[in-house]
């Protein structure tokens, strides 16, 4: 697909700006397609230039957060396999999933796979978050020895919003010859935005509910901040209550929950209704908790974890978060 060196330059897995190729009629004929890797965000080197020329064909997946965006643009036939991981994309589902192989059990990372099996998967893309390509998993120059092509999508960035979900869509189309679909869901997307906002209103932005976004921990929380899990709560008329940490995730005080006494609480749900029931279950007992306005009013709600990373289902999580803040808007 690449050639070494072309791979030499590979460093990191993060794509953001800058894809340049035209529509390709037949899947015969691939227009190359060159892409920006941003190796400064990781803080591995200066950004390099990369031009597929061939279009991928065994494409492994870290987490359905990952591979929905693959089943959503109709390209199960181009994957090798991914990883369910333990964090389900419990919004959205996809038939074309079950088409693809697991290729670890539920619950398990892609870390925990071996060079080895990877490798017998026949993986000339892998697209996963920053871990995936640490030095204990398939670093850099694993991949580039492998010809593999590293994916970590402008999703995942601490600053991102829904224009970075677009923007992977609109470059995986043009990766994988799938435009004009990836053009019809990002379009779908901005419809279903455009929907909630014009339900709930302009008074709801200009007077958000402050949300605690609780993911996990019990002696000290890990959280929602800024980022794509902050988008979808503003744009679902909310706002996080760690919005002034610029950071995607954070872990404060549960001391500092207390103090900024959320409106509203919405719990990220990882594997479906006994996730949520335990999490719930903490909130109503813990003594820093069970007094916080949004639990003595019962204002408890969740999201999908995937979908709150941003993928697939991230426009109807939206949707959802907006149907929980404002229920009398959708009646």
């Amino acid at each position: 697909m690449c050639s070494k060196k072309m791979f030499s330059m590979m460093m990191a897995a993060v794509m953001t700006v800058g894809v340049s190729a035209g529509t390709v009629s037949a899947e015969t004929d691939y227009e190359p397609v060159t892409i920006t890797l941003n190796l400064q965000r990781s803080g591995l080197g200066e950004n390099v230039e990369y031009t597929f020329t061939e279009k991928p064909s065994a494409v492994v997946a870290s987490g359905e957060q990952m591979a929905d965006l693959f089943f959503d643009l109709g390209l199960e036939g181009q994957m090798a396999g991914y990883t369910k991981g333990n964090c389900w994309s419990t919004k959205s589902e996809f038939p074309a999933s079950e088409k693809v192989p697991q290729l670890l059990e539920p619950g398990q990372a892609l870390s925990n796979m071996s060079k080895e099996k990877l490798l017998e998967t026949g993986c000339d893309f892998l697209i996963g978050w920053d871990s995936v390509f640490a030095d204990k998993s398939f670093n850099k120059d694993f991949c580039e020895e492998n010809g593999i092509a590293m994916y970590f999508p402008y999703v995942c960035s601490d600053q991102a919003t829904f224009e970075d979900l677009y923007k992977d869509y609109e470059t995986l189309g043009k990766i994988f010859q799938a435009e004009d679909v990836a053009a019809e869901k990002v379009q779908a997307m901005k419809d279903k935005i455009q929907s909630v906002k014009e339900t709930i209103g302009e008074d709801a932005y200009k007077d958000p509910v402050e949300v605690f976004v609780y993911d996990s921990g019990e002696d000290a929380p890990f959280t929602a901040c800024q980022g794509m899990p902050g988008d979808i709560l503003k744009l679902a008329g909310g706002i996080s209550i760690f919005d002034d940490i610029e950071k995607g995730w954070a872990t404060p005080s549960w001391e500092e929950v207390v103090e900024r006494d959320p409106e509203a609480i919405v719990i990220l749900d990882y594997t479906g209704k006994d996730d949520i029931a335990a999490k719930k279950e903490f909130l109503e007992t813990s003594e820093y908790t069970k007094d916080l306005t949004a639990v003595k009013e019962g204002r408890i709600y969740s999201a999908s974890c995937s979908d709150m990373q941003g993928s697939a289902g991230s426009a109807a999580t939206v949707e959802q978060i907006a149907q929980q803040l404002y229920p009398d808007m959708f009646k």
